[in-house]
């Protein structure tokens, strides 16, 4: 038999892995039946509900949750930008992991790039987010100095398209480099 501790730090290895690669894990359905799981076993499920609500309320979420409210921003789904918004979330909640102690120093260009510069510039990032495939978006994430998540999404054949952190208004949230601005 196993103990509480034991199957609580199994939902928070779980919901880890859901939200660093989606795909593999079940996607958005999964990476919520997580939370409400891990919410339940900490006894924090009205908190968890309320940042649900709030989802909504600042366009991060619609009747298609995450995923939908992504593909109105960006007009195409993306798991990895999707699977970022719930990384914030968890780091709130203290249940995410951060790979590294790297940190970004403060404001960040609206240049374009390509991702093995922003890791050059920036270190190893704590999360990413999406398979190493060049071929595939992905996303990275690092801490701010207020220790706030900032991302890094990147489009396929790994140029950036844009930096989003904070959790105001959704679409406010991103800032669209030239290439992503084109696209």
């Amino acid at each position: 038999m196993r103990s509480f501790d034991d199957l609580r730090g199994y939902l928070f290895d779980q919901l880890n892995a859901a939200i660093r690669r989606p795909g593999m894990h079940g996607g958005e359905p999964v990476i919520l039946t997580l939370f409400d799981a891990l919410a339940f076993a900490d006894g924090r499920a009205d908190r968890w509900q309320a940042e649900l609500e709030s989802l909504v309320t600042r366009g991060a979420a619609n009747a298609a949750m995450v995923t939908g409210a992504v593909h109105e921003v960006l007009g195409y789904r993306s798991e990895d930008v999707m699977a970022s918004v719930y990384a914030d979330l968890a780091h709130r909640q203290g249940w995410l992991t951060l790979d590294t102690d790297s940190r970004i120093p403060g404001v960040l260009g609206e240049g374009d790039c390509v991702l093995t510069e922003v890791v050059e510039e920036y270190g190893a990032p704590p999360l990413w987010f999406g398979g190493t495939n060049p071929a595939y978006p992905k996303t990275l994430g690092y801490p701010d100095r207020s220790g706030a998540l900032v991302f890094f999404h990147f489009m396929p054949e790994l140029r950036l398209m844009a930096v989003r952190r904070g959790d105001g208004d959704f679409r406010e949230s991103f800032l669209f480099t030239p290439a992503g601005r084109s696209r």
